[in-house]
């Protein structure tokens, strides 16, 4: 006798993965400046790019639309989020009050585990290519090495919006941020003093560290947003 099928049916993991493909080649060429911010995106061209059907496309654009990365638009294109400082003001506010309530939270059950998984996150760190993409990877690696223990599945959802939102500044201040050996060692070291406060148990210092970090961090961001700004301006005069 024939199984009868109950609930929504089950999509082919082929598909799943075609999907997941498309949808971190997207994220990558947004994160990294290849498909300009406030760009029309058209899915006809993405499906002939990526010579795959309209489905997967779609459905790798919905979720990007979930982080807040582009917004569907009538018909067959999307638009990629514009930046402004507003809104990078907003990100940075909110990821001072979540992260920092959530490291004070994190060093109350912290562990010998947790603290090496930390350290393996930032050795990836330090070595990563100073490309935007894998290296917002790599930092939010170290930074949920630390917090994991205590992000429950909402506090998740909220950074990684947090998260993907601020990366898309990211390749703005590339050249300025981490390419130059100097900048790129003091961003490292800025990673080290949070493990070591981590590892020595001193909960407030870390958190006022961590807060500090994220303040240096957009502070960086606003000032390359400014400056693009003020370059675009001259380039249209």
């Amino acid at each position: 006798m024939a199984r009868t099928r109950t609930g929504a049916p089950v999509r082919p993991i082929a598909h799943l993965s075609l999907v997941d493909r498309v949808t971190d080649e997207l994220h990558r060429a947004i994160l990294n400046g290849d498909i300009r911010p406030g760009a029309a995106v058209s899915i006809v061209e993405l499906c002939e790019q990526f010579d795959v059907s309209h489905i997967p496309v779609r459905e790798a654009l919905r979720r990007l639309e979930s982080e807040g990365l582009v917004s569907l638009r009538p018909g067959r294109s999307a638009l990629v989020a514009p930046l402004s400082e507003g809104d990078l003001a907003g990100i940075y506010r909110l990821r001072r009050v979540i992260e920092g309530d959530l490291t004070m939270r994190a060093m109350e059950q912290m562990s010998p585990e947790r603290i090496e998984a930390a350290q393996v996150a930032l050795d990836e760190y330090a070595q990563i290519e100073r490309e935007p993409a894998a290296l917002a990877a790599a930092h939010h690696a170290f930074h949920a090495a630390i917090l994991d223990d205590v992000t429950g599945t909402v506090d998740r959802r909220v950074l990684e919006i947090l998260w993907h939102s601020a990366d898309r500044y990211l390749h703005l201040g590339m050249e300025n941020l981490d390419r130059a050996p100097e900048t790129t060692e003091a961003r490292i070291k800025e990673h080290r003093a949070l493990l070591d406060l981590a590892r020595d148990g001193k909960a407030e210092e870390l958190r006022d560290a961590w807060v500090a970090h994220l303040e240096t961090s957009e502070a960086a961001l606003q000032a390359a947003l400014s400056g693009q700004a003020e370059a675009d301006e001259v380039a249209g005069a």
